[in-house]
């Protein structure tokens, strides 16, 4: 048995012109760049950013620089050591994230091929490594798909790689490329069996749980399926699954319930398969963490017949749903660092969060993101690889698109649904349908309908919704109010005309929300100016203020309330001006959602949740409707809506 982490090994990277490289040993070609040393995960741009061929993307408008990468094949290389593979022994490569696609080599020779940025890979690369010898192995990544970046038209989609690299609203055009998960060799029997999917239940006596666990064997085979506490084996089982998909389950086993943040304890588990050989010794071996909740959602109260229930009942105890919506910590989501996610998820338990929505637009979270979760009671409502696109938000109606993502879908389901922090999953972010009106997209799309059945069969323990918002309105006009139309909702957004018909003032504000019957607020936003450090660290030395210009409009043209507050910083000039208005900007940001969050947590449970756009920055924008920003320091807005979130009125949390 094995399972080396080739993230250990020494890789360097080497940039061509496309294609070149097949010529490398005929024609005597060398790379147009490199080698340079390069972490693996990683991406292409942060190795080429620590070899100083890319400036920071970071800082100014630097990105712009930084778009050549992209018309390139990247090759990663290390060296596969002599003695890690037995003679005879067969070996496996498994990558968790390879980004977006290529071909792997083995000494020269192609071994696969790989597309597709949201889905595993396995290679089999026989028995060719237990020769003693050492082996060169290849990763070469072509040039990334043309996706689109946050305008567009989403029936369009094809490629579902994380499209907010490709430009949004709150970070510019930077298309990573690269190893951005695990990357392992397995060897022996350890290639031989597949755990797939984990699911676990729990009675109502709240104390007896279920493990079910989904076992793919190449061969007959002798497995265990064990439940421990720590080091203690709570329940055990054998049995021999056959050649193929089988299943073994533990009924019956005490267990202490999960609760969410705020709620109770964060109780987790650790479920282990084995494979157990005719000697009696383990020749294979797979943990996962899980936790044990029951959750129901109910009807809000007064809610208008036929609307989708909003109270979620965790345990058996109503919860107001209170977070953010989550982005990677990096527009490059392969560099993200245990650390970050760490200090990210541990920032919003202080703040009272107790529910991260996964936004469409970018990646199905790493492991350690959702086993971070599990840790510290964050809910996870998980979005499938499906985003608006601002010309059109219609999803793909194509046999070919609906089937790449429903593989998609089933994967996302088979790696994360054993986590107890998962909450539910969605077909994507803002889809609409094709009206004026643009109306929440339906079950019945044949798209949605296809995630659907998916979530059904293989994950009947979860909830799925269609879409956030998923309507029957998109946005609530307080005209509206009062109607019985107003379930889950989107914005606003700010004060002005991005918020969908603009307010005058907070007190205005405040009015929208004293009157507001919306059953749920999944995404609401208000934007602040990020802190002066940010400008000093990440200025580039351009122009910072007044809020216009280059800078300002090459990440937060949406978001820069200049005409709002000119009037009162424009006769201030240089840092004196940029310092008033971020107190500006973050003093209204701070108050607004408090105003918000306050009204929509008293009316609970006529409301059900509260979920701010964003909860961090993964890019230092100038101004944006984050809370912390890209120095992971919280804002003033952090601590506005932590008293709210986490204060002595703590309704479903005591």
């Amino acid at each position: 048995m094995g399972r080396h982490d080739l993230s250990k090994l020494h890789w360097k990277l080497e940039g061509w012109r496309p294609f070149w490289w097949k010529l490398a040993r005929s024609a005597g070609s060398v790379p147009e760049l490199g080698p340079f040393e390069a972490p693996v995960p990683g991406s292409v741009q942060e190795a080429l950013y620590r070899a100083g061929v890319l400036p920071d993307w970071n800082a100014g408008v630097n990105s712009r620089a930084c778009e050549w990468v992209e018309h390139r094949h990247w090759i990663y290389e290390t060296v596969i050591p002599a003695g890690w593979v037995r003679e005879g022994e067969p070996a496996c490569l498994v990558a968790e994230g390879l980004d977006y696609s290529g071909w792997i080599l083995l000494d020269g020779g192609e071994a696969g091929r790989f597309e597709g940025a949201l889905l595993p890979h396995r290679f089999d690369l026989g028995t060719r490594l237990g020769d003693q010898k050492e082996h060169t192995l290849t990763l070469v990544f072509e040039e990334p798909p043309r996706e689109q970046g946050q305008i567009g038209h989403t029936s369009w989609s094809r490629y579902f790689k994380p499209r907010y690299t490709y430009s949004w609203d709150w970070t510019p055009r930077v298309v990573p490329i690269g190893v951005w998960d695990t990357l392992t060799l397995e060897t022996g029997c350890t290639r031989e069996v597949h755990l797939g999917r984990v699911q676990c239940g729990l009675a109502e006596d709240l104390s007896t749980g279920t493990v079910k666990a989904e076992v793919e064997c190449l061969k007959s085979s002798r497995i265990r399926l064990s439940l421990c506490d720590g080091g203690a084996e709570l329940a055990v089982r054998e049995m021999v699954c056959v050649e193929g998909i089988g299943s073994i389950a533990l009924d019956g086993v005490s267990v202490e319930a999960w609760w969410p943040n705020g709620a109770g304890v964060q109780k987790t588990y650790a479920v282990c398969l084995e494979v157990v050989g005719e000697d009696g010794e383990v020749c294979w071996r797979e943990e996962r963490t899980v936790g044990f909740k029951r959750v129901e959602w109910h009807a809000c109260e007064g809610a208008p017949a036929g609307a989708e229930p909003w109270i979620c009942v965790v345990n058996g105890k109503p919860l107001f749903l209170q977070g953010v919506n989550w982005v990677p910590p990096r527009t490059c989501y392969h560099d993200s660092t245990v650390e970050e996610y760490a200090r990210l998820i541990g920032l919003y338990r202080e703040m009272g969060c107790n529910v991260f929505r996964v936004w469409g637009g970018a990646i199905l979270e790493k492991e350690v993101f959702y086993r971070l979760c599990d840790q510290h009671g964050m809910l996870v409502w998980q979005e499938f690889p499906m985003s608006s696109s601002g010309v059109e938000n219609y999803p793909p109606t194509e046999p070919e698109a609906i089937a790449s993502l429903s593989r998609i879908a089933k994967s996302y389901v088979e790696r994360r649904s054993h986590h107890v922090s998962l909450l539910l999953w969605c077909g994507g972010n803002e889809l609409t349908e094709r009206t004026p009106d643009a109306l929440p997209v339906s079950y019945d799309h044949p798209c949605i309908a296809a995630l659907k059945a998916i979530v059904e069969s293989d994950d009947p323990g979860h909830r799925f919704i269609a879409t956030s918002p998923s309507g029957p309105q998109f946005y609530a006009h307080a005209q509206n109010y009062g109607k019985g139309i107003h379930h889950d909702i989107h914005g606003p957004w700010g004060m002005g005309a991005l918020s969908g018909g603009g307010f005058k003032d907070l007190e205005a504000w405040r009015g929208y929300w004293e009157v507001d019957d919306s059953l749920f607020r999944s995404e609401v936003g208000m934007p602040g100016a990020s802190p002066l450090e940010v400008f000093e660290r990440f200025g580039g030395g351009v122009k910072t203020f007044p809020p216009e210009g280059d800078y300002w409009q090459h990440t937060s043209a949406w978001w820069t309330q200049w005409d709002r507050f000119k009037r009162l910083v424009r006769p201030l000039q240089g840092e004196a001006g940029l310092c008033a208005y971020i107190e500006l900007t973050q003093k209204q940001q701070a108050e607004a959602y408090a105003i918000a969050a306050a009204a929509c947590k008293a009316r609970f449970p006529r409301c059900g949740g509260f979920i701010i756009w964003m909860g961090h920055d993964c890019f230092p924008c100038p101004a944006n409707n984050s809370v912390i920003d890209f120095l992971r320091n919280p804002k003033p807005a952090y601590f506005a809506l932590r008293e709210v979130f986490a204060g002595r009125d703590k309704i479903g949390l005591g």
